[in-house]
């Protein structure tokens, strides 16, 4: 069986990249993720007002930032009709050394093609433990009638990350979990390219398309090796879940009760 076509993007935002609904994967159980609880995007510093109506209208009252602190004092913005929740999922002098490298123009093709090494996010699960708790935490008691968005930088490797999961606690068939980290590269295809990435390219343009690829997308091996790597660790990742984070069957079942729906 192929993969369930996921809610997908809710309607392209003018200030906002990346921006979808986590709603529609199918479960082993004959359930299916409820569409306008679980939203993904990337940074919220460019929203216009309209952008800003566009989430409210979408019932999100939280907002999980996934940045690291310095991301947060370089692109700060104010959401007042949310719950800003902090959960950073990158250590912050690996993030200031790639940002100062970027603007020194030091980042060679061959780390961007690298992108799962340079990053890192893939590779931490201990150093994320906190942040990942506090995520699931907040996921499991948000009232039943709100939204939930969950962003970081570019809304493609952290967020990414996270989305996957998320779902695969919900119990969302691989094949779905994957066709949602994908529909990254279909957002970097079609909408505008962000002006800090295109403004860097235009500075340093002697990268090749695999680098531009890179950082602009994502590709399915992160993903299955962070998954394999979580297995080889921890067992399995529910079991990283239970034991690492505190969430357990119990809290699993509501999440669960939460966010999937019968079909």
């Amino acid at each position: 069986m192929g993969a369930t076509a996921m809610t997908g993007p809710v309607g392209r935002l003018e200030g906002v990249s990346n921006f979808r609904d986590l709603g529609g994967g199918l479960t082993a159980d004959g359930r299916r993720v409820a569409p306008s609880r679980l939203f993904r995007s990337g940074s919220l510093h460019r929203m216009t007002d309209r952008d800003r109506a566009t989430l409210e209208a979408c019932g999100i009252t939280t907002v999980i930032d996934l940045r690291s602190p310095a991301e947060r004092r370089l692109q700060p913005y104010v959401w007042e009709a949310t719950t800003a929740v902090l959960a950073s999922l990158a250590d912050d002098r690996v993030v200031a050394d790639m940002m100062q490298r970027f603007e020194a123009g030091t980042i060679t093709s061959a780390e961007l093609e690298d992108w799962w090494s340079l990053t890192r996010v893939f590779q931490a699960p201990e150093e994320q433990v906190a942040s990942l708790r506090t995520i699931f935490s907040t996921l499991i008691a948000l009232p039943a009638d709100e939204a939930v968005l969950i962003h970081c930088r570019g809304g493609k490797d952290r967020t990414g990350m996270v989305a996957a999961f998320v779902l695969d606690s919900l119990g969302v068939r691989r094949e779905d979990v994957m066709a949602d980290f994908l529909l990254t590269n279909d957002a970097a295809r079609t909408e505008p390219t962000d002006g800090e990435i295109a403004a860097f390219f235009e500075r340093f343009p002697a990268f090749t398309p695999q680098a531009v690829a890179a950082m602009q997308g994502v590709r399915a091996e992160w993903l299955d090796t962070w998954f394999a790597g979580i297995a080889e660790r921890y067992g399995s990742a529910r079991l990283y879940l239970a034991d690492h984070l505190g969430i357990g069957e119990a809290e699993v079942r509501q999440l669960r009760a939460n966010y999937l729906r019968p079909l």
